[in-house]
Protein backbone atom coordinates (compact mmCIF):
# COMPACT_ATOMS: atom_id res chain seq x y z
CA UNK A 1 0.00 0.00 0.00
CA UNK A 2 1.66 3.17 -0.79
CA UNK A 3 2.17 5.81 1.55
CA UNK A 4 0.65 9.72 1.66
CA UNK A 5 2.78 12.44 3.61
CA UNK A 6 0.75 14.97 4.72
CA UNK A 7 2.47 18.63 5.86
CA UNK A 8 0.96 20.86 8.50
CA UNK A 9 1.93 24.79 8.79
CA UNK A 10 1.92 25.95 12.46
CA UNK A 11 -1.77 26.66 12.71
CA UNK A 12 -2.21 22.94 11.65
CA UNK A 13 -3.43 23.69 7.92
CA UNK A 14 -2.97 21.51 5.68
CA UNK A 15 -0.05 22.56 3.37
CA UNK A 16 1.44 19.80 1.03
CA UNK A 17 0.41 16.36 -0.01
CA UNK A 18 1.05 14.34 -2.77
CA UNK A 19 3.05 17.02 -3.97
CA UNK A 20 0.55 19.83 -3.90
CA UNK A 21 0.96 22.96 -2.32
CA UNK A 22 -1.75 24.97 -0.43
CA UNK A 23 -2.05 28.18 0.31
CA UNK A 24 -4.66 30.06 2.73
CA UNK A 25 -6.37 33.35 4.27
CA UNK A 26 -7.45 32.52 7.31
CA UNK A 27 -9.18 29.31 6.98
CA UNK A 28 -10.12 29.25 3.62
CA UNK A 29 -8.26 27.82 0.72
CA UNK A 30 -7.32 30.12 -1.59
CA UNK A 31 -4.31 28.99 -4.03
CA UNK A 32 -3.17 25.30 -4.77
CA UNK A 33 -0.56 24.55 -6.75
CA UNK A 34 0.92 20.98 -8.32
CA UNK A 35 4.33 21.28 -10.63
CA UNK A 36 3.43 24.18 -12.84
CA UNK A 37 -0.34 23.81 -12.47
CA UNK A 38 -1.71 26.35 -10.60
CA UNK A 39 -5.59 26.88 -8.78
CA UNK A 40 -6.88 30.01 -7.35
CA UNK A 41 -10.53 29.86 -6.01
CA UNK A 42 -12.25 33.44 -5.62
CA UNK A 43 -15.09 33.99 -2.64
CA UNK A 44 -16.60 36.18 -0.88
CA UNK A 45 -17.38 35.21 2.58
CA UNK A 46 -18.78 32.01 2.56
CA UNK A 47 -20.16 32.39 -1.41
CA UNK A 48 -17.63 31.09 -3.86
CA UNK A 49 -17.31 32.96 -7.14
CA UNK A 50 -14.89 31.32 -9.57
CA UNK A 51 -11.73 29.65 -10.10
CA UNK A 52 -8.65 30.39 -12.25
CA UNK A 53 -5.78 28.48 -13.03
CA UNK A 54 -3.38 27.41 -15.62
CA UNK A 55 -6.08 25.99 -17.92
CA UNK A 56 -8.30 28.96 -18.02
CA UNK A 57 -11.16 30.38 -15.66
CA UNK A 58 -14.68 28.59 -14.61
CA UNK A 59 -17.67 30.44 -12.93
CA UNK A 60 -18.94 28.51 -9.92
CA UNK A 61 -22.31 27.73 -9.22
CA UNK A 62 -23.52 26.53 -5.63
CA UNK A 63 -25.94 25.25 -3.94
CA UNK A 64 -27.03 26.81 -0.10
CA UNK A 65 -23.99 24.48 1.57
CA UNK A 66 -21.02 25.56 -0.78
CA UNK A 67 -20.94 22.51 -2.93
CA UNK A 68 -19.76 23.25 -6.57
CA UNK A 69 -22.76 21.72 -9.05
CA UNK A 70 -21.68 23.45 -12.33
CA UNK A 71 -18.66 24.92 -13.81
CA UNK A 72 -18.92 27.89 -16.54
CA UNK A 73 -16.22 28.69 -18.75
CA UNK A 74 -17.12 30.42 -22.78
CA UNK A 75 -16.24 26.62 -24.07
CA UNK A 76 -18.68 24.44 -22.01
CA UNK A 77 -20.98 24.04 -18.69
CA UNK A 78 -19.95 20.99 -16.78
CA UNK A 79 -22.21 19.72 -14.23
CA UNK A 80 -21.05 18.18 -10.81
CA UNK A 81 -23.38 15.88 -9.20
CA UNK A 82 -22.66 13.69 -5.00
CA UNK A 83 -24.58 11.34 -3.15
CA UNK A 84 -26.22 12.77 0.06
CA UNK A 85 -22.21 12.34 1.80
CA UNK A 86 -20.59 13.72 -0.95
CA UNK A 87 -19.13 11.46 -2.36
CA UNK A 88 -18.57 11.35 -6.46
CA UNK A 89 -17.66 8.17 -9.12
CA UNK A 90 -13.64 8.07 -9.79
CA UNK A 91 -14.54 8.37 -13.85
CA UNK A 92 -17.33 11.84 -12.83
CA UNK A 93 -14.10 13.97 -14.19
CA UNK A 94 -12.84 16.99 -11.82
CA UNK A 95 -14.61 20.15 -13.09
CA UNK A 96 -13.39 22.29 -9.84
CA UNK A 97 -10.63 22.01 -6.95
CA UNK A 98 -13.55 22.64 -4.67
CA UNK A 99 -16.32 19.90 -4.09
CA UNK A 100 -18.89 19.10 -1.77
CA UNK A 101 -19.81 21.91 0.66
CA UNK A 102 -17.05 23.80 -0.61
CA UNK A 103 -14.25 21.07 0.26
CA UNK A 104 -11.29 20.03 -1.14
CA UNK A 105 -11.36 16.24 -1.92
CA UNK A 106 -8.05 14.38 -1.27
CA UNK A 107 -6.24 13.79 -4.77
CA UNK A 108 -5.04 10.47 -3.37
CA UNK A 109 -8.00 8.91 -1.16
CA UNK A 110 -10.97 10.81 -2.10
CA UNK A 111 -11.08 11.51 1.09
CA UNK A 112 -12.30 15.29 2.62
CA UNK A 113 -9.40 16.24 5.09
CA UNK A 114 -12.06 18.59 7.01
CA UNK A 115 -10.88 21.68 9.46
CA UNK A 116 -8.17 22.32 6.94
CA UNK A 117 -6.28 18.90 7.25
CA UNK A 118 -7.47 17.92 10.67
CA UNK A 119 -9.72 14.57 10.29
CA UNK A 120 -10.36 12.73 7.06
CA UNK A 121 -14.04 12.19 6.16
CA UNK A 122 -15.11 8.95 4.08
CA UNK A 123 -17.70 9.68 1.81
CA UNK A 124 -18.11 6.09 0.76
CA UNK A 125 -18.13 4.75 4.30
CA UNK A 126 -19.97 7.61 5.59
CA UNK A 127 -17.96 8.46 8.53
CA UNK A 128 -14.57 10.19 9.67
CA UNK A 129 -11.33 7.84 9.38
CA UNK A 130 -10.28 8.45 12.89
CA UNK A 131 -12.02 9.77 16.28
CA UNK A 132 -12.66 13.34 17.39
CA UNK A 133 -10.59 15.00 20.08
CA UNK A 134 -13.50 16.68 21.15
CA UNK A 135 -15.64 13.17 21.85
CA UNK A 136 -17.53 11.75 23.39
CA UNK A 137 -17.89 14.24 26.51
CA UNK A 138 -17.16 17.72 24.70
CA UNK A 139 -18.49 19.53 21.54
CA UNK A 140 -17.82 16.34 19.72
CA UNK A 141 -20.33 14.57 20.13
CA UNK A 142 -20.57 10.99 21.77
CA UNK A 143 -20.06 9.76 18.10
CA UNK A 144 -16.10 10.10 17.47
CA UNK A 145 -16.63 8.60 14.17
CA UNK A 146 -20.01 10.12 13.44
CA UNK A 147 -20.53 12.84 10.47
CA UNK A 148 -23.29 15.51 11.47
CA UNK A 149 -25.52 12.98 13.40
CA UNK A 150 -26.25 11.13 10.75
CA UNK A 151 -28.18 14.19 8.70
CA UNK A 152 -25.50 15.12 5.90
CA UNK A 153 -28.22 16.70 3.89
CA UNK A 154 -29.87 19.23 6.89
CA UNK A 155 -26.38 19.79 8.70
CA UNK A 156 -22.43 20.79 7.44
CA UNK A 157 -19.43 20.04 8.89
CA UNK A 158 -16.13 21.89 8.17
CA UNK A 159 -14.80 22.21 11.16
CA UNK A 160 -13.97 18.19 11.42
CA UNK A 161 -15.09 18.46 15.03
CA UNK A 162 -18.57 19.41 15.25
CA UNK A 163 -21.54 20.17 13.10
CA UNK A 164 -23.74 23.33 12.19
CA UNK A 165 -27.26 23.27 10.52
CA UNK A 166 -27.23 24.12 6.97
CA UNK A 167 -29.20 27.06 5.73
CA UNK A 168 -32.42 26.79 4.97
CA UNK A 169 -33.16 30.01 3.55
CA UNK A 170 -31.64 31.94 1.34
CA UNK A 171 -33.89 35.18 1.62
CA UNK A 172 -33.51 35.07 5.61
CA UNK A 173 -29.92 34.09 5.61
CA UNK A 174 -30.84 32.69 9.02
CA UNK A 175 -29.21 29.84 11.14
CA UNK A 176 -29.94 27.54 13.46
CA UNK A 177 -26.99 26.60 15.17
CA UNK A 178 -26.08 22.92 16.70
CA UNK A 179 -27.34 21.81 19.92
CA UNK A 180 -24.63 23.90 22.40
CA UNK A 181 -23.23 21.94 25.51
CA UNK A 182 -25.36 24.35 27.71
CA UNK A 183 -28.47 22.48 25.94
CA UNK A 184 -29.71 25.32 24.36
CA UNK A 185 -30.36 25.81 20.61
CA UNK A 186 -29.97 29.08 18.89
CA UNK A 187 -32.22 30.34 16.54
CA UNK A 188 -33.32 33.25 14.62
CA UNK A 189 -30.03 34.06 13.77
CA UNK A 190 -28.14 36.08 10.94
CA UNK A 191 -25.24 37.85 9.74
CA UNK A 192 -22.71 34.31 10.51
CA UNK A 193 -19.43 35.28 10.52
CA UNK A 194 -16.39 32.86 11.19
CA UNK A 195 -13.87 34.89 13.39
CA UNK A 196 -10.96 32.05 13.01
CA UNK A 197 -11.29 28.46 13.17
CA UNK A 198 -12.65 28.07 16.44
CA UNK A 199 -14.43 31.20 17.51
CA UNK A 200 -18.38 32.11 15.65
CA UNK A 201 -20.17 35.48 15.56
CA UNK A 202 -23.92 36.52 14.98
CA UNK A 203 -26.39 38.75 15.28
CA UNK A 204 -29.35 37.56 17.22
CA UNK A 205 -33.37 39.58 17.42
CA UNK A 206 -34.56 38.64 20.84
CA UNK A 207 -38.84 38.73 21.08
CA UNK A 208 -38.69 42.26 22.38
CA UNK A 209 -36.45 43.40 19.30
CA UNK A 210 -33.11 43.98 21.39
CA UNK A 211 -29.98 42.97 18.95
CA UNK A 212 -27.87 40.57 20.57
CA UNK A 213 -24.41 40.25 18.95
CA UNK A 214 -23.62 36.22 20.49
CA UNK A 215 -19.96 34.79 20.58
CA UNK A 216 -19.78 31.19 20.16
CA UNK A 217 -16.50 28.95 20.83
CA UNK A 218 -15.21 26.25 23.36
CA UNK A 219 -14.34 27.14 26.81
CA UNK A 220 -12.56 24.83 29.36
CA UNK A 221 -10.66 25.21 32.35
CA UNK A 222 -6.75 24.02 32.24
CA UNK A 223 -4.75 24.12 34.88
CA UNK A 224 -6.93 26.80 36.94
CA UNK A 225 -6.95 28.95 33.47
CA UNK A 226 -9.87 29.45 31.32
CA UNK A 227 -9.52 29.11 27.99
CA UNK A 228 -11.11 29.97 24.90
CA UNK A 229 -11.32 29.09 21.50
CA UNK A 230 -8.70 26.79 20.65
CA UNK A 231 -6.82 24.91 23.19
CA UNK A 232 -3.42 25.98 21.62
CA UNK A 233 -4.03 29.41 20.73
CA UNK A 234 -6.88 30.59 23.31
CA UNK A 235 -8.22 34.42 23.30
CA UNK A 236 -8.37 36.61 25.80
CA UNK A 237 -11.21 39.18 26.14
CA UNK A 238 -9.51 41.86 24.81
CA UNK A 239 -8.30 39.16 21.56
CA UNK A 240 -12.10 38.33 21.40
CA UNK A 241 -13.43 41.61 20.92
CA UNK A 242 -10.83 42.95 18.66
CA UNK A 243 -11.05 39.45 16.42
CA UNK A 244 -14.57 40.89 16.45
CA UNK A 245 -13.80 44.51 15.55
CA UNK A 246 -11.37 43.71 12.46
CA UNK A 247 -14.34 41.03 11.11
CA UNK A 248 -15.98 44.19 10.84
CA UNK A 249 -18.64 44.33 14.06
CA UNK A 250 -19.68 47.37 15.22
CA UNK A 251 -20.91 46.85 18.93
CA UNK A 252 -22.83 50.18 19.05
CA UNK A 253 -25.28 48.53 17.13
CA UNK A 254 -26.30 46.06 19.91
CA UNK A 255 -28.13 46.18 22.96
CA UNK A 256 -26.19 43.45 24.25
CA UNK A 257 -23.74 40.26 24.54
CA UNK A 258 -24.26 37.04 24.90
CA UNK A 259 -21.54 34.42 25.26
CA UNK A 260 -22.31 30.79 24.10
CA UNK A 261 -18.45 29.89 25.82
CA UNK A 262 -18.67 27.29 28.67
CA UNK A 263 -17.52 29.20 31.77
CA UNK A 264 -17.46 32.63 30.59
CA UNK A 265 -19.47 34.02 33.53
CA UNK A 266 -16.13 32.54 35.48
CA UNK A 267 -12.42 34.04 35.52
CA UNK A 268 -14.04 37.81 35.58
CA UNK A 269 -14.10 37.12 31.51
CA UNK A 270 -17.41 37.95 31.08
CA UNK A 271 -17.47 40.90 33.25
CA UNK A 272 -13.91 42.21 31.32
CA UNK A 273 -16.14 42.03 27.70
CA UNK A 274 -19.14 44.08 29.27
CA UNK A 275 -16.33 46.62 30.18
CA UNK A 276 -14.85 46.82 26.77
CA UNK A 277 -18.34 46.90 24.72
CA UNK A 278 -20.01 48.89 27.08
CA UNK A 279 -22.75 46.50 26.68
CA UNK A 280 -24.96 43.87 29.05
CA UNK A 281 -23.15 40.38 28.86
CA UNK A 282 -24.98 37.01 29.38
CA UNK A 283 -22.73 33.78 30.32
CA UNK A 284 -22.56 30.73 31.13
CA UNK A 285 -21.41 29.49 34.28
CA UNK A 286 -19.94 25.57 33.76
CA UNK A 287 -21.78 23.55 31.42
CA UNK A 288 -24.51 23.75 32.78
CA UNK A 289 -27.80 26.87 31.91
CA UNK A 290 -27.06 28.87 34.90
CA UNK A 291 -26.98 32.64 33.36
CA UNK A 292 -25.05 35.50 35.02
CA UNK A 293 -25.86 38.62 33.77
CA UNK A 294 -22.94 41.21 34.07
CA UNK A 295 -22.80 45.37 33.43
CA UNK A 296 -20.52 47.80 32.70
CA UNK A 297 -18.22 48.78 35.81
CA UNK A 298 -16.17 51.25 34.17
CA UNK A 299 -16.48 53.32 30.83
CA UNK A 300 -15.40 50.97 27.62
CA UNK A 301 -12.04 50.96 26.62
CA UNK A 302 -10.87 52.81 23.25
CA UNK A 303 -8.89 50.46 21.55
CA UNK A 304 -6.76 52.53 19.85
CA UNK A 305 -5.56 54.26 22.26
CA UNK A 306 -6.18 52.16 25.64
CA UNK A 307 -8.22 55.15 26.87
CA UNK A 308 -12.15 55.12 28.44
CA UNK A 309 -14.58 56.62 26.18
CA UNK A 310 -16.44 59.02 28.41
Amino acid sequence: MPTVIYAYDPLDRLIQTAGIRRFYNGSRMTTEIEGTVQRSVFQVGDQLLAEAGTGGSNLLATDLQRSVLHTVNPDKTQPMAYNVYGHRPADSGVASVLGFNGERADPVTGHYLLGNGYRAFNPVLMRFNSPDSWSPFGNGGINCYGYCGGDSVNRVDSSGHFFLAALRKAADSFWEFYRAPTGMHIKATSNYIKLNSDIYVYEQLSKKGQRKIVFDAHGDFENGALKVGSQDSPVSPDKLINLAREGGIDFGKYDAVKLMICHSAEANFAQQVSNLTGLKTKAFKGWSEVVVYFWLTSAPADFKSGKSIK
